[in-house]
């Protein structure tokens, strides 16, 4: 009974394991490059990825678009919002993440050199001290941007929200643009019918009146 126990406890832990796995939201945002300084023209590429070095060539303030050239002479259109002047966080993190595999490749060949040699040297010493405390520092900043990564995430997923909801708006403003352009010319159009039906009875009192109002005699006769 006791084995049975213990075998289904165990079970139950390597079930619970292989479930609870840990998972990170990627922050990779792809941004198309247009011919033109808006979203109707023609897309010259289908997206440069999040953390891509191009060149600034102009930006139209207007259209809220910049022109750039990328590394391999693609250029093109793309919205000012995008462009920002340091590294983002996904490519600071690639960057922490390479120098802390780095420093655990060195960190592994000192410990390794001073298992062999079975002396710990004051150099040697000296050198692991640092390399940990450089990783100790390397992996606070790691941390720290994965935190900044996701409010960047967030912000972004605001800021389109934001822009889906303004050319919303735009759109009913220009239906309602149209709309009262029709009111107003057919109300113009009803103003001249009134007008011209108006004249047309004037016309018609002025010709029949006279001749339907009885002549006056002669004193003569």
């Amino acid at each position: 009974m006791n084995k049975l126990f213990l075998f289904g406890l165990l079970l139950l832990c390597g079930v619970s394991g292989a479930v609870a796995e840990t998972r990170y939201i990627s922050d990779k945002v792809y941004v198309p490059l247009r011919s033109g300084d808006s979203s109707r023209h023609r897309i010259v590429h289908r997206g440069l990825p999040s953390g891509e070095k191009v060149e600034l060539l102009q930006s139209n303030e207007e259209s809220g678009y910049s022109e750039v050239r990328t590394g391999g002479g693609i250029e093109g259109w793309l919205p000012s919002h995008y462009l920002v002047e340091s590294p983002v966080a996904r490519t600071l993190l690639e960057r922490a993440n390479a120098k802390i595999k780095e420093l655990d490749s060195d960190n592994k060949a000192l410990k390794e050199k001073l298992t062999n040699t079975g002396q710990v040297s004051t150099e040697a010493q000296s050198d692991l001290d640092a390399a940990i405390a450089e990783n100790t520092a390397l992996k606070a900043e790691l941390e720290e941007i994965k935190r900044i990564s996701g409010n960047s995430i967030k912000l972004d997923e605001d800021n389109r929200q934001l822009l889906q909801a303004n050319q919303a708006l735009s759109n009913e403003v220009d239906v309602l643009k149209t709309d009262n352009a029709r009111l107003r010319e057919n109300k113009e159009n009803e103003f001249f019918l009134n007008g011209a039906f108006a004249v047309l009875i004037g016309v018609m009192v002025t010709l029949i009146i006279p001749r339907l109002m009885p002549k006056k005699r002669s004193e003569w006769r």
